[in-house]
């Protein structure tokens, strides 16, 4: 059975970053099940590095089969605005922008991964 590490690390950098930026429905949820603790960004920022880290080797796996970087480098570049605008600088449409790149790496990856299995 493969796992799929590039869905794996986009939801659970999507999950991250929302907590971070505060999507009330979602902190809602967590405080009602028990989990709140997750809401601190001393437990999401090494969280949301893991699944971007996830996210990246995935990604890097799917490149050895089509041999196009597109997808890597909007992932890592996306990586970065992600962690920095998150973290250091926050700017939440720059955040947003990121995830935006995220998900079409994402997407774009798997066009190219499906064409050349055909």
């Amino acid at each position: 059975m493969k796992v799929p590490l590039k869905s794996i690390g986009f939801t659970g950098s999507l999950f991250s970053l929302l907590c971070c930026l505060g999507f009330g429905p979602l902190i809602a949820v967590l405080s009602a099940i028990g989990a709140g603790f997750l809401i601190n960004d001393a437990v999401l920022a090494p969280l949301l590095i893991v699944f971007l880290v996830i996210g990246g080797i995935g990604l890097s796996l799917t490149y050895r089969r089509h041999r196009r970087i597109g997808p890597l480098a909007v992932h890592l570049s996306s990586a970065v605005t992600v962690v920095v605008f998150t973290f250091i600088l926050f700017v939440s449409p720059i955040v947003w922008l990121g995830i935006a790149g995220l998900f079409t790496a994402s997407s774009w990856d798997f066009i190219l991964a499906k064409r050349a299995t055909e």
